[in-house]
């Protein structure tokens, strides 16, 4: 694909595109940072923002095109709140100017450290705060670079104006290396400390240019520090089998969504032949038996712990569209029915040991 023809059309998409997938279902959402915006209206953190697309903030309006949001928050005491497991929309930089804070990326706790920065992608679910938020000032820049899932091609502005080989290079950086922090560059600090100088005048349009130059300035002091590193990059990060993969994981979450070979494609970006073959690839199934196998595990656990709810009720949960096909399938696959299972005697972990061997 061509550089203009990304230009013309890929980029026009990704400008326009909403703040939520366009699947009902989506496993990877947009998390709107409600929890900080409740806390800077009771004064408990200053938020200092500009933003669109719901994150919290002075609206952009037509300014900084791909820009979901920049600027910061200042905790000057100890915070109870924390922004609970979520995805953005877009790549976020950031820089800790102040303090620290508790990231958890994917699952790993990382405890950042004042003069530390981090990266966080689309794909990547993190949480702030273990759960509260310690004292702590941060700088950020989230941009939408057009991408959801990890093998999609990345968008930068064209604002920024760099040749196309360096915005190549610094995709195949952020997007083939997966670091989570780095400690920031005297050029870095120095860049991301006006950033938030100008989010501060709340001069928008005024403000405009400079931050245009800051920004790029700052994604090329960030480039250049992390070509000094020689990081070895692994390019199966960036693989629509990690698209899967991630997918997969998390559609435990969502068993109760109406998934079809075609959504799921879909929901991956990708086409029915490529999702079977990677899922079959991952899990030693077909996407079907994969799907019915994870419901009728989530099933079997709802039976033993959600004792209040009928078999129906735990049926309708886990996807599965009547009791009587479900008791089918769950018969099958244990060799008891679900009503049954609450009154056996023997341990239920033997029972559960017949399931396929799940990821």
């Amino acid at each position: 694909m061509t550089h203009s023809a990304l230009n013309s059309h890929d980029k026009a998409k990704a400008i326009a595109r909403p703040a939520v997938f366009r699947e009902p279902g989506a496993l990877l959402y947009a998390g709107n940072c409600k929890d900080l915006l409740d806390a800077s209206l009771e004064g408990e953190v200053t938020l200092s923002a500009w933003a669109r697309r719901g994150y919290p903030g002075r609206d952009l309006g037509n300014t900084l095109p791909q820009v979901c949001s920049v600027g910061g928050w200042n905790a000057t005491r100890p915070q109870n709140w924390g922004l609970r497991e979520h995805c953005n929309e877009g790549v976020k930089i950031a820089y800790l100017a102040h303090g620290t804070l508790t990231l958890t990326l994917d699952g790993e706790v990382y405890n950042l450290q004042e003069g530390q920065m981090f990266v966080v992608r689309p794909w990547q679910l993190h949480a702030f705060g273990d759960p509260n938020v310690a004292p702590s000032q941060i700088v950020w820049v989230l941009f939408d670079m057009g991408v959801r899932r990890p093998h999609e091609q990345w968008l930068w502005p064209d604002w920024i104006g760099w040749p196309e080989r360096d915005q190549k290079r610094l995709t195949e950086l952020l997007s083939k290396n997966e670091q989570p922090w780095y400690c920031a560059s005297r050029e870095v600090v120095n860049t991301f400390t006006q950033i938030a100088e100008v989010v501060a005048s709340n001069d928008i349009e005024g403000g405009e240019t400079r931050l245009r130059l800051l920004i790029s300035w700052m994604l090329l002091q960030f480039k250049n520090q992390l070509e000094a590193q020689h990081p070895a990059l692994d390019h199966s990060l960036a693989a629509s089998r990690r698209t899967v993969d991630i997918f997969l994981r998390r559609l435990w979450h969502a068993l109760d969504d109406d998934w079809t070979l075609e959504n799921m494609a879909a929901e991956c970006n990708l086409s029915r032949t490529q999702f079977s073959k990677h899922c079959i690839s991952i899990t030693n199934m077909t996407p079907s038996r994969y799907l019915q196998t994870l419901r009728l595990k989530a099933a079997y656990k709802m039976l033993l712990e959600e004792d209040k709810l009928s078999v129906t009720e735990v049926a309708l949960d886990c996807g599965f569209s009547s009791s009587q096909y479900f008791a089918t399938c769950f018969r099958k696959l244990y060799g008891v029915s679900p009503s049954n299972l609450r009154q056996i005697t023997d341990e239920p972990t033997a029972i559960l040991a017949r399931t396929p061997a799940m990821r």
